[in-house]
């Protein structure tokens, strides 16, 4: 009970921040210095995007977290692996601004190895180039940002995450937007004689995805490092 509460006490702060301009103090934090967190490849970041959609996600999973991806080092300089429009590499310190607050959560899989990280960006690697999957769909064509990372950890043998209907997560006004936007271009229901959006909405609660919070609690998995002002896992 008490968790949960937290949890609403801190999207309302992200929230009424992102309302007031990002002029409260716990918004603005200082850019989390990357080297001395000692990142590895593999690891997996977390951050709050808001948004109609960011806010369904919130309200579905009670999280924070809205957008993950996966940290690469080697080259120049670190970037994360998502999916956000195509799948691509973004520079890491573009990435963390990107996010309110520049609140990161960074986790790492418990028994990491570097072969282990090379199979895993080997995976995600694969699906460079792909849409954005505006439908979670588990078709492999295109991709939403928690499903990259599940998959690209199952390239690797692990299983991250539990696969839930979206009718188990928490219905919200956001989420019904978001279907009332979309419902006539989801794939399932396009062009299908006699489908109404009543209809189109059953289907989508039966459809199977995994939400960033799912991951982040997956108990394979280790805190490196936060600086969300709660506990968010």
């Amino acid at each position: 009970m008490w968790r949960k509460i937290s949890l609403i006490a801190l999207i309302i702060v992200l929230a009424v921040g992102i309302f007031l301009g990002g002029s409260l103090a716990i918004m603005r934090m200082t850019p989390p210095d990357t080297k001395a967190i000692g990142i590895k490849d593999g690891d997996i970041i977390l951050q709050t995007i808001l948004g109609t959609q960011g806010m369904a996600i919130i309200a579905a999973s009670s999280s924070p977290y809205t957008h993950m991806g996966l940290i690469k080092t080697g080259g120049k300089e670190p970037v994360v692996v998502e999916a956000i429009g195509p799948v691509k590499e973004t520079p890491l310190t573009q990435w963390i601004t990107r996010g309110v607050g520049q609140r990161i959560t960074i986790l790492r899989l418990k028994n990491r190895t570097p072969e282990l990280a090379k199979k895993v960006a080997a995976a995600a690697k694969k699906h460079y180039g792909k849409p954005y999957d505006f439908y979670f769909l588990p078709d492999k064509k295109s991709f939403y940002c928690s499903e990259l990372v599940r998959e690209a950890y199952l390239g690797a043998g692990i299983t991250l995450g539990t696969l839930q209907k979206v009718g188990e997560l928490t219905t919200s006004s956001a989420m019904d937007t978001i279907i009332e936007q979309r419902w006539q271009y989801y794939p399932l229901c396009a062009h299908k004689p006699g489908i109404t959006l009543e209809k189109c909405r059953k289907i989508i609660m039966e459809q199977e995805l995994v939400t960033p919070a799912s991951i982040a609690r997956d108990t394979q998995l280790e805190l490196v490092f936060s600086n969300y002002p709660l506990d968010t896992r």
